[in-house]
């Protein structure tokens, strides 16, 4: 077996890795959505993002564990919660967006912000996780 014959096969793969990766920000673009998802990986980190939201909310004075403000048209959001010490914040602005959030157990933070046109999340939380999705959609 030469060492062309034994390279080609490797290359056209290496060819269609690189055609199928160049061809998935193209995707994404005619999607005209964008979502950034942070989800902590450590304990520090959940604290840190907890601190975070806490914050949040005493600027928003928010006193109790939820907090859903739209603005916009055909905005539809729930947020259900169960058990002690959850925080759900919800903020849409823009049209037609979806958003759900169920919390249970306890110790839950999420927020999700949507902005643009037609954004839809739909998050559950088990007991003490945390999240924050941002959306754009156009």
């Amino acid at each position: 077996m030469s060492r062309f014959s034994r390279t080609y096969p490797s290359r056209i793969l290496s060819a269609a890795l690189l055609s199928v990766a160049l061809a998935l920000p193209v995707a994404q673009a005619q999607a005209s959505s964008l979502s950034l998802n942070l989800q902590p990986r450590s304990a520090q980190e959940a604290r840190a993002l907890d601190a975070a939201v806490t914050l949040y909310a005493i600027h928003r004075d928010l006193r109790s564990g939820a907090d859903i403000r739209q603005t916009g048209r055909n905005n539809a959001a729930l947020l259900r919660q169960s058990g002690r010490q959850n925080r759900g914040i919800i903020r849409q602005r823009g049209d037609n967006h979806t958003a759900s959030l169920s919390q249970t157990g306890g110790n839950n933070t999420q927020v999700i912000v949507q902005y643009g046109n037609g954004a839809q999340a739909d998050i559950r939380q088990r007991g003490g996780q945390s999240g924050i999705l941002l959306q754009f959609a156009r």
